[in-house]
């Protein structure tokens, strides 16, 4: 039964990675999403496709029926909801003989949960920005005085479960006083927990990626960051792969060790390439970027899937660097993300509507490579400007009809346009 893969958040970029590689590798994979054509659907590699009725107990039940009936025997999450769902009723994937790919709830809640994250970093010597742990507004206040202004509030889950459903996630803000941090820490909330305030790291973002088992690295990776789809900060359209470099390898390392990690996880940092690299953040699950490290040689797909199944794992003895991919739907985000302008509060450089349109229409590093074009499986090239193009509408027509609505009731004037990825994420 380990040899049918189920794949869940087809959507998703890393998801289509995991698909093929899985699929070259010999296995039958399956994919499941809440859209009715995911963007992993698409590929030759993909034997079935199951539509979610919606992210929540009840539908990941129905897929776990449907999963039962395809013989699949394993499950592999690529999202924070996926793994939090499968954990809800993890013993009912496993009594059917399923194994789920991702850690256990105690062990992922310390990455998914911002301030545990850094508890453990702190704990363990790994460096972190300037940070406070507020528990109420005024504690919010003190910490943006403590931390200085101006300074980046972030919810402490990127996707917060209250035992029902998952709460809209409105992403990382910044303030650059004590009027826009009041409005920004109540909008970072969630439920009983305070968003995390930090001081403001100068450097480069850097990724150092891991596949471990119970706390011990098997393999690793490492990539930089050419260009972020958020200018702002946030995952890359444009990466390379780099060699391992020590200053970031080893405290990554001593966290992993301290989390008790099992399972993939990339630890990011930000680096000026003098002082110390600084943990910005644990994911604990695939990544966007997957397919990087796949193009270079680590092939973390298979490489987990057999670890779960028992197997032996042979991970390479070296990888290539300076494999450059490009996402060009992530691009294209970007260059939305510029038409917004900068996010509320942000006072670092942002690059102009000119500069947006020549990363997307204009010359690449020398050697860049497609990441979704693929010339054993085309399809997938298609299917993201389907998948992207619909979800773009999305936010247009949810746009224009807040806009009728609020227009009809009191003559109010249209809302601010919401943020490209309100519907895009990935």
């Amino acid at each position: 039964m380990g040899d049918r893969v189920l794949v869940l958040d087809g959507q998703t970029t890393q998801a289509l990675v995991c698909v093929r590689s899985l699929g070259r590798a010999g296995y039958t994979v399956l994919v499941a999403s809440p859209r009715r054509r995911p963007l992993a659907a698409w590929s030759r590699y993909c034997s079935a496709h199951f539509r979610l009725e919606g992210e929540t107990v009840q539908g990941f039940a129905a897929l776990r029926a449907w999963a039962r009936e395809q013989g699949v025997g394993v499950v592999l999450p690529q999202g924070e909801r996926s793994c939090v769902l499968c954990n809800a009723e993890r013993e009912q994937w496993e009594a059917l003989g399923m194994v789920v790919g991702c850690g256990p709830e105690d062990m992922l809640v310390s990455a998914f949960d911002k301030a545990r994250t850094l508890v453990h970093a702190a704990t363990c010597g790994v460096r972190i920005p300037p940070t406070r742990l507020p528990q109420s507004l005024a504690e919010c206040h003190a910490a943006a005085e403590a931390v200085g202004y101006p300074c980046i509030v972030k919810p402490r889950f990127s996707d917060f479960w209250d035992g029902d459903r998952f709460l809209p996630d409105h992403g990382a803000g910044y303030a650059r006083d004590a009027a826009e941090l009041e409005a920004t820490a109540l909008a970072c909330r969630q439920g009983e927990c305070w968003p995390v305030i930090q001081g403001i790291v100068p450097g480069q973002g850097k990724g150092v990626f891991a596949l471990c088992d119970r706390g011990q690295p098997v393999v690793w990776f490492a990539h930089e960051r050419l260009r972020d789809v958020r200018p702002s900060g946030s995952g890359s359209s444009l990466r390379r792969s780099i060699p391992l470099d020590a200053r970031t390898q080893e405290p990554a390392a001593r966290l992993l060790s301290a989390m008790a990690w099992h399972g993939p996880a990339m630890i990011e940092f930000r680096d000026d390439g003098i002082s110390e690299p600084c943990l910005m953040e644990v994911n604990g699950r695939f990544w966007s970027s997957l397919g990087l490290a796949v193009a270079s040689g680590v092939d973390f797909p298979t490489l987990w899937v057999r670890l779960l199944c028992g197997r032996s794992v042979e991970p390479p003895a070296a990888y290539q660097s300076g494999v450059t991919l490009r996402w060009l739907w992530g691009d294209v985000k970007r260059l939305l993300y510029i038409l917004a302008g900068p996010p509320p509060g942000f006072s670092e450089p942002y690059p102009s509507v000119i500069a947006g349109l020549g990363e997307v229409l204009g010359p690449q590093p020398p050697g860049t490579r497609s990441e979704t074009w693929s010339a054993d499986d085309r399809w997938p090239a298609l299917g993201e400007w389907i998948q992207g193009s619909n979800e773009v509408c999305g936010v247009a027509q949810a746009a224009v009809a807040r806009w009728l609505s609020g227009n009809a009731s009191r003559n109010a004037a249209p809302p601010p346009a919401p943020e490209p990825a309100e519907a895009m994420r990935s």
